[in-house]
C-alpha cells in the first residue's frame, strides 16, 4: 500500500510539472524567443542557453548510460545484467529529453524539422546531434532494449495482464530452444558492438558544440572536449546508479541491483569524479595562462567573475562526492546510501558546469570586441524544460509495466551452435547491405556531392534518407533473430 501510494505521489507531481511545461511552452511558440532569456551573441546575451544546456546534459548522460548496458551485455554476471535492464530504459528516457529540448530550442519547431529532414548539412549540429539521436540513439536503443529482453517477454506475456498482447507480440516465437538461445547472444554481442560505435558520433558532437571556438589554442580546446567526455560518463554513472536506486525500492530487490553492484559501480564513479575534477581544474589552469584575450577572459570569468560561484561550486560539490565514496570505500563501507548520496552530488555539479561550460563563453569569451553579456533563463524556459523531463519520466513508466525490471529468466548456460542456416545469414546479409548503402547515400547527398553547398541535395531529403539508413542498421539484429527456424523434417 504504501509503494502503492508513494507512486500516486510521483505521478500527480510528475503531471503538475508537466502541465505548467506545456502552458508555457505554447505561450513561447505564440510569443517567440522574446520571452525567454536568450538574446544576440555580442548584444550582452547568449543564443544558446537552458534548453542547449539540458540537451548536452541529457544527451551526454543517456550515451554513458546505455554504453554502460551495452559493455554489460558482454558479460554474464548477475550483476552486470541487472545493470543492462535498468539502464536501456534510463538511456531512453534521456535520448528522448535530449530530443525535446532541442525542439523547444526551435522557434518554429514543425519548421525546423521540416528543414532538417529535406535540407540539412553533416556541418549543422542539429544535423548531427538530432538525425543520430533519432536514428541511433532513440530508435536502435528501443530495438536493443526489446532483443535482450525477449526470454523475459515470454514469460511475462504467460500471466494476464493489460500488457499481455503486446508482450506476445514481442516475444512472438521466443521458446528459449538451443538455436535461439545461442542467436540472441549472437544479436545482442552485435548490436551492443554497433551501438558503442554509433554512439561516438553524437556524443564527439556535442562536444565540439560545447566546446570548440574560435581562436581556443589546441591545448585548451583538447583538455576542455577531455573534460566533457568525462563528465558525460560520470554524470551518465551517477544517473544509472540512482535510477537503480530508485528501482530497487519501488520494484523489489530482484529488480535493482544488489549491494555487490553499487559497491562495484561506486569505485568506478570515485575513479571518474576524481578524473573529473583533476582535468577540469587543468582546463581552467590552462586557460588561464592562454595568451589568447578571449580565451583569458572567459578564464578569468570562471576563476573570479560572475561565473565563479558556479564553477567552483560544481568543484567543491565534485570533491565532496569523492571524499564521500574514498571514506566509505577506505572503511569497506561502499552501501548503496554513500554510492546513492555522492551520485546525487555529481549529477547536480555537472549540470551547473555544462551550464557554466556554454554560456561562459558566449558571453565572455568572444573573440570579437563585444561587450560582455549575461544570461539568465526565465520561468517560461524552467517551466518548460522541466516539463520535458517530468514527460519523460512519466513516458518511461507504462514502458517499465511492458516490461518490468525484474527478471524471470536467467542464461547462464552455454548454448550449442546450431547447424548453420544460409537462409538466415543471407537475409540479414542483404539487409545491412541495402541499410549501409541508405545511409551512404543519404550522409553524401546530405554534403551537397554534385551540387554547390548553398543548393538543395541532388537527392530530397537526403537527411531523413540518412536517419532512415541509420534506423535499418540498427534493425539488422531484428531480422537476424526473427527469422523462423527451419522445420525438421
Amino acid at each position: 500500500m504504501t509503494t502503492r501510494r508513494s507512486l500516486s505521489l510521483v505521478l500527480a507531481l510528475l503531471c503538475g510539472l508537466v502541465a505548467p511545461g506545456l502552458f508555457a511552452f505554447t505561450w513561447q511558440m505564440l510569443e517567440g524567443e522574446a520571452l525567454t532569456g536568450m538574446r544576440t551573441v555580442g548584444a550582452g546575451g547568449a543564443v544558446w542557453g537552458l534548453y542547449i544546456v539540458m540537451d548536452g546534459y541529457l544527451l551526454g548522460a543517456g550515451v554513458a548510460v546505455m554504453v554502460a548496458a551495452c559493455l554489460a551485455r558482454f558479460s554474464r554476471d548477475r550483476d552486470m545484467e541487472a545493470v543492462a535492464r535498468i539502464a536501456m530504459p534510463v538511456a531512453l528516457a534521456c535520448f528522448l529529453g535530449a530530443a525535446l529540448s532541442v525542439v523547444a530550442d526551435q522557434g518554429r519547431p514543425w519548421l525546423a524539422m521540416r528543414n532538417l529532414a529535406l535540407y540539412a548539412q553533416p556541418s549543422s549540429a542539429l544535423f548531427t546531434t538530432f538525425v543520430t539521436v533519432g536514428g541511433v540513439c532513440l530508435y536502435g536503443s528501443l530495438v536493443h532494449c526489446v532483443l535482450a529482453r525477449r526470454p523475459d517477454l515470454a514469460e511475462y506475456a504467460k500471466r494476464p495482464s493489460p500488457w499481455q498482447g503486446l508482450q506476445r507480440i514481442l516475444a512472438a516465437g521466443y521458446c528459449g530452444t538451443p538455436g535461439q538461445r545461442y542467436r540472441r547472444r549472437k544479436a545482442s554481442f552485435w548490436m551492443s558492438l554497433f551501438m558503442l560505435l554509433a554512439l561516438l558520433a553524437p556524443l564527439v558532437a556535442l562536444a565540439a558544440i560545447f566546446t570548440a571556438r574560435p581562436g581556443r589554442p589546441p591545448l585548451v580546446l583538447g583538455l576542455e572536449m577531455l573534460s566533457f567526455v568525462i563528465l558525460a560518463a560520470t554524470s551518465g554513472l551517477g544517473l544509472l546508479l540512482g535510477a537503480a536506486a530508485l528501482v530497487g525500492r519501488l520494484g523489489g530487490v530482484n529488480a535493482g541491483l544488489h549491494p555487490r553492484g553499487f559497491a562495484r559501480l561506486g569505485r568506478i564513479l570515485l575513479l571518474l569524479v576524481s578524473l573529473s575534477v583533476l582535468v577540469v581544474i587543468l582546463a581552467e589552469v590552462v586557460a588561464l595562462k592562454s595568451l589568447e584575450p578571449a580565451t583569458s577572459s572567459y578564464a578569468r570569468a570562471l576563476r573570479a567573475g560572475v561565473y565563479a560561484w558556479p564553477f567552483w561550486g560544481a568543484v567543491v560539490l565534485m570533491i565532496l562526492a569523492a571524499m564521500i565514496l574514498w571514506g566509505a570505500a577506505q572503511w569497506q563501507l561502499l552501501r548503496p546510501r554513500e554510492v546513492v548520496t555522492a551520485s546525487a552530488l555529481v549529477l547536480v555539479a555537472i549540470f551547473v558546469q555544462r551550464y557554466v561550460l556554454l554560456v561562459a563563453w558566449q558571453t565572455h569569451g568572444l573573440s570579437l570586441p563585444y561587450r560582455p553579456g549575461h544570461y539568465c533563463p526565465t520561468w517560461i524556459e524552467l517551466a518548460v524544460q522541466l516539463g520535458i523531463v517530468a514527460l519523460c519520466v512519466l513516458l518511461l513508466l507504462p514502458s517499465v509495466r511492458l516490461i518490468p525490471f525484474a527478471p524471470l529468466t536467467f542464461d547462464d548456460e552455454p548454448a550449442a551452435r546450431p547447424p548453420r542456416d544460409a537462409r538466415r545469414t543471407l537475409l540479414a546479409g542483404l539487409w545491412m547491405c541495402f541499410a549501409s548503402a541508405t545511409t551512404l547515400v543519404g550522409f553524401v547527398f546530405s554534403g551537397r556531392a554534385f551540387t554547390e553547398p548553398f543548393l538543395d541535395p541532388v537527392v530530397p531529403a537526403s537527411p531523413f534518407l540518412f536517419a532512415i539508413g541509420l534506423a535499418l542498421l540498427a534493425s539488422a539484429g531484428v531480422v537476424y533473430e526473427l527469422v523462423p527456424e527451419r522445420r525438421a523434417k
